[in-house]
């Protein structure tokens, strides 16, 4: 094993240590927190967040991130419904419009940080902030149903006796995490994030790689708003979908391993870290402990892990 992988592999049993130190304590807590129904709920919550997390992974590995994520959901799901039940769109082409607009938040938002030279976390909150207001203009803050049966179809498909977006998720998972450690592409994202005038002198074009990274998580945040509509009772374009998500992700992402200074982290390491957070959130609900520890205990977590993330930068840098 090269020194390249074997850090990737320690890290990801690092993480799975805690994880299965807290199932265990929630699970002596209440048995129920390992029965069939929690376990596939719990695989449920972890699926969307993980699968925009798939994009985000890219993006934080070539050094930027998106706090929009939240908001390009909520507006698929409402500029889909609209355009189904207001103004007659077919299903299909609703959602292929909702895909294709979601591209071009994406590439805004790689304007606005690459182009323009605004930090991109101050930038996607702006765009997040105003997509997220379209939605609640839309709809005046009410949700737009009923939409059709057939838009259900694939919140009701369970392959293997798992929801789509689940196995969509894993598909997605091992996809990248082969694309990351064994192509140009990898190769491409870890040195834009690792040293950016290095990667240009090698003849990397680093815009173009920090702009597919923006464009595919801005395009994976519009599929899970729509995966996420096609399962809500009546199928509705609730403005409010995805409400704070990205914070969820954001912390699942920065548990997982990958550096706020780019240039680390992994697809597997990052889908344990948002299983992590989302056990956080399920086990303290069925542990009987009070709900309003989850935020409290997610920003503890999220500290620790960009404490450490910042220790470890420092060392690398001494």
């Amino acid at each position: 094993m090269n020194k390249f992988i074997r850090p990737l592999f320690m890290q990801e049993f690092a993480i799975l240590i805690p994880f299965f130190l807290l199932l265990t304590f929630f699970y002596t807590r209440n048995e129920a927190m390992l029965n069939e129904i929690t376990i596939f709920s719990i695989l449920r919550t972890i699926a969307f967040p993980a699968l925009i997390a798939m994009g985000m992974v890219q993006l934080m590995i070539a050094g930027e991130l998106d706090l929009s994520t939240g908001a390009v959901m909520s507006f698929s799901a409402v500029f889909t419904a609209k355009l189904i039940r207001d103004l007659d769109f077919a299903v299909s082409e609703a959602v292929l419009i909702a895909l294709f607009v979601s591209i071009i938040f994406g590439l805004l938002n790689a304007f606005l940080t690459i182009k323009i030279g605004i930090f991109s976390v101050i930038a996607t909150i702006g765009t997040g902030f105003m997509i997220r207001g379209g939605s609640y203009l839309f709809t005046n803050g009410l949700p737009i149903y009923p939409l059709p049966e057939s838009f259900a179809l694939l919140g009701s498909l369970r392959p293997l006796n798992l929801s789509f977006t689940f196995l969509l998720m894993i598909i997605l998972t091992i996809i990248v995490q082969i694309l990351l450690r064994s192509s140009k592409w990898g190769t491409a994202l870890y040195a834009t994030g690792s040293n950016l005038k290095a990667a240009k002198m090698a003849g990397i074009n680093t815009t173009k790689v920090k702009t597919i990274c923006f464009v595919t998580t801005s395009f994976l945040s519009a599929v899970a708003g729509l995966l996420t509509m096609s399962q809500l009772p009546g199928t509705p374009g609730d403005p409010i979908i995805g409400l704070n998500l990205e914070l969820d992700i954001l912390a699942g992402v920065i548990v997982g391993g990958v550096s706020l200074y780019g240039g680390r982290g992994s697809a597997i390491g990052t889908f344990i870290g948002v299983a992590f957070i989302q056990l956080v959130r399920s086990g303290l609900v069925i542990a009987h402990f009070n709900p309003y520890l989850q935020l409290p205990a997610l920003g503890m977590l999220l500290m620790i892990a960009v404490a450490w993330d910042v220790i470890r930068h420092k060392k690398r840098l001494a």
